[in-house]
């Protein structure tokens, strides 16, 4: 190929695939820019309405991704200006064996919690069909931001078209790559009305990665850790450890599971060391995705449970677990949100790294990691209980809180105040 042929193969190849891409990002930006027109048009019909009333909505696919307990009960403290329900949604990617499951669990969840006149059906199981409430509410907190997970008519897309105000706050604070070079540049998130920032480094990250560069982003703290400072430390016989394993088992995009390994050894930590009491609390997902990779089926899960209790473990599961963290002395765990929120407790933390993790996480992830005690394998992790947990030799005490207070608890816990002022029209 002579080079005047290589220069008309290049424009060819190369300047459709770029200008596709401009394309596409030209329309993305200007569907942003319409759907905060739509939005200040909506601002103005809800402030000159003759009713005062804000009806709010907050669409939840788990329990344990709920992040605005305190929002929703300083709303239930205030019904004459506010008129809070739960709705909950099927997730529809995961089969509909796990989909019908879950749905009842969270369903079950709140219902306990808030009573049913509180909380809607998102779906008609009888006939097998989605419920749409986009008419209903003013605003809406959608916990799940993600539209690959839920039906058409509960996703953002289709939400930001309506005549209601969608909002998101983060149920699980992201501190790794992840969640900055791929959550936060997700067109849902810039078509939120309103974005909630945790801190002043997810702020920025928020405004260096997301498509809109934080023009929908307040910050207001991380709102989901309210409601850890009502909870109290009840006296106990024996120490108690967290172990924590996450979903992402086999996830290159944020590899960062380590359940695989250590498996079997999370089942000796009781022999090893019987004076502590262990809480075995596995991400939601995590049994899930085992079976769905292949690695288990239903009936190993099973088994693996049976012998985490057999062998006198807790095992914690659902949306309430922040009684679990204020009654623990220390957590060893692989999970991404926990590495910001177990810090609020002010407890020594280990955490479970592989060799690469400083790739994994944001500055932010890393800036809390320098208040861990991090362990590479299993010899590190019984040191960890051993010369922390038992002989208390916390050598990251004060620094630990000093930084959580500096870097971490923006408006604690407090923040769902914040969030409520800005969504009051």
């Amino acid at each position: 190929m002579n080079i005047l042929n290589k220069i008309k193969h290049f424009f060819s190849m190369v300047l459709p695939a770029n200008l596709k891409r401009c394309i596409k990002r030209l329309q993305c930006k200007n569907l942003i820019k319409s759907t905060y027109r739509h939005y200040s048009e909506i601002e103005e019909e809800i402030k000159n309405r003759n009713q005062k009333n804000l009806r709010f909505a907050a669409y939840v696919v788990y329990d344990s991704t709920f992040g605005a307990y305190d929002l929703f009960d300083l709303m239930l403290s205030d019904l004459e200006h506010y008129t809070p329900k739960i709705v909950v949604i099927p997730d529809v990617s995961r089969g509909n064996e796990h989909m019908i499951k879950q749905y009842h669990e969270t369903k079950s969840f709140f219902i306990r919690k808030y009573g049913s006149e509180f909380v809607l059906d998102g779906w008609n199981e009888g006939e097998n069909k989605f419920v749409d409430y986009s008419d209903e509410f003013d605003v809406v907190y959608l916990a799940n931001p993600y539209d690959i997970m839920v039906d058409k008519i509960h996703g953002l897309s289709y939400l930001s078209t309506k005549n209601i105000l969608p909002i998101y706050m983060s149920y699980g604070c992201m501190p790794d790559n992840y969640g900055c070079k791929i959550i936060m540049p997700l067109k849902e998130i810039s078509l939120f009305w309103k974005v909630f920032a945790d801190n002043k480094m997810t702020y920025k990250d928020y405004c260096r990665y997301e498509l809109a560069k934080g023009k929908n982003v307040v910050l207001s703290g991380y709102a989901k850790m309210d409601s850890l400072a009502k909870f109290k430390e009840n006296s106990r016989v024996k120490k108690r450890i967290i172990i924590a394993p996450h979903h992402t088992i086999n996830n290159p995009a944020l590899p960062l599971s380590n359940f695989l390994e250590y498996q079997n050894f999370y089942l000796e930590l009781p022999k090893l060391f019987p004076q502590i009491e262990f809480v075995f609390r596995p991400h939601p997902l995590l049994f899930i995705n085992m079976i769905n990779e292949g690695y288990w089926n239903a009936t190993q899960v099973n088994e693996y449970i049976k012998k985490v209790k057999d062998n006198g473990m807790i095992y914690s599961t659902g949306g309430d677990y922040f009684d679990i963290f204020v009654n623990s002395d220390a957590m060893i765990h692989d999970c991404s949100s926990f590495v910001v929120e177990y810090l609020f407790t002010k407890k020594p933390c280990c955490f479970m790294a592989k060799k690469n993790y400083k790739k994994i996480f944001s500055s932010l992830g890393k800036s809390c990691l320098k208040n861990y005690y991090l362990a590479f394998n299993k010899q590190q992790i019984i040191e960890f209980i051993q010369n922390v947990v038992i002989d208390e030799k916390d050598e990251l005490k004060q620094k630990r809180e000093l930084y959580t207070a500096k870097c971490l608890a923006v408006n604690y816990p407090n923040a769902s105040e914040k969030i409520l002022e800005e969504i009051s029209l």
